[in-house]
């Protein structure tokens, strides 16, 4: 049959994906293991609980425990950077909200409501930056990864078949053969990284008579067959065509949030919508998408402060209208209508070449006949 024939072009039947679950072991790439120091507790938590609820059938290459482990100090400290960058986005925001080229009549509500929010934010974000601090001598994460695969993890290639490798990859990535040729302009010892993964992974399948599901956020081409309209069918097909001669066995790869959604599926348990959405969201944009809500909230508020601070003018001219030309400049320049910068009275005074009592009194009858007029027309809040 055609399906036999040309295997690594087949798109896998629901019952097929079934059956991959039930008897094949689970191995998850550097990125994935990584990317748990990215997520919010209760995503982290999610993703773990699921992993050690197939603890009989995970394991870990060699070659991944090694990239996380040289690198998970790096991530850490990528984490507290992005955070404090993150403050200092958000301090801007708020202080383009207090600054006084914006909009004087915010409302007390709405001010006091944008300020609980930067305040709540600001203060998780720095619990997140105090625990980012002290991980390097208390990592839980590192622990429960520790524990979860003690005994699981792959042999180490010796120098011998790591020179073989090179020399391998070389011709590989020459010819573009799956996995890693798209890492060909990395340094030689990070060059074959994904390859050295991709061998340990064969031999383990072989060495244990299973089929591979690897959970990867890799979405490169190396890895991953993609239409030309970017959508994505699965493995490379050439991936699954060696897994197939050298062990026999079948292979497919699913993200982090299509491992959370199909592995709970398949324990027959509800699926965590929220920890798939926060995966897929901190995928497109991280942080950043954070700041921009919190920009979109600024400038929402904004405007409605111009459109509070337009009526009001309206408001305010048709009032003075119905007081005598001296009592409605001495209220505009006073309030600041009209003119950038509101004048004190005794600037006022000196203006007009009065005394200060004077312009008080005027501008207290301004503001008296003005109250009348705002209760009578009940348009002033």
């Amino acid at each position: 049959m055609m399906k036999e024939l040309y295997s690594g072009y087949s798109k896998k039947t629901e019952k097929e994906l079934k059956e991959l679950w039930k008897n094949s072991l689970i191995t998850f790439d550097t990125n994935v293991i990584l990317n748990l120091y990215r997520y919010s507790d209760s995503t982290r938590v999610a993703i773990l609980e699921l992993i050690k609820k197939f603890e009989k059938q995970i394991f870990l290459a060699y070659q991944v425990g090694l990239e996380y482990n040289r690198n998970r100090y790096e991530i850490i400290s990528d984490q507290e950077n992005s955070h404090n960058d993150f403050l200092k986005k958000l301090k801007i925001i708020e202080d383009d909200l207090n600054s006084k080229d914006s909009p004087p009549f915010l409302s007390d509500s709405l001010h006091n409501s944008l300020s609980k929010v930067f305040n709540n934010v600001e203060k998780e974000v720095k619990e997140h930056i105090e625990s980012f601090l002290k991980m390097p001598e208390n990592d839980e994460i590192f622990n429960k990864i520790d524990k979860l695969f003690n005994g699981k993890i792959t042999e180490k290639f010796d120098e011998e078949r790591i020179k073989q490798i090179y020399q391998e990859g070389k011709l590989r990535f020459d010819k573009k053969i799956p996995p890693g040729y798209e890492d060909h302009k990395k340094p030689e010892e990070t060059r074959y990284g994904d390859l050295i993964f991709w061998l340990q992974i064969l031999e383990k399948s072989k060495a244990e008579k299973k089929s591979i599901i690897l959970i990867s956020d890799e979405r490169k081409e190396d890895w991953i067959w993609k239409l030309k309209n970017g959508k994505t069918i699965g493995p490379r097909q050439e991936l699954l065509e060696e897994m197939k001669t050298f062990s026999g066995k079948d292979f497919h790869i699913y993200s982090t949030e299509r491992f959370l959604n199909f592995g709970q599926m398949y324990l027959q348990e509800n699926v965590n919508d929220k920890a798939i959405k926060e995966i897929e969201n901190i995928k497109k944009s991280d942080l950043d998408a954070q700041i921009r809500e919190l920009q979109k909230l600024s400038e929402s508020a904004i405007l409605k402060s111009q459109e509070r601070q337009k009526t009001y003018y309206q408001r305010i001219e048709k009032y003075l209208e119905q007081l005598t030309p001296r009592e409605a400049d001495v209220f505009r320049l006073n309030a600041g209508i009209g003119s950038q910068d509101a004048m004190s009275l005794r600037e006022i005074a000196e203006l007009f070449d009065l005394s200060p009592s004077m312009v008080s009194k005027i501008k207290n009858n301004a503001v008296e006949k003005l109250r009348k007029i705002s209760d009578n027309d009940k348009l002033i809040d």
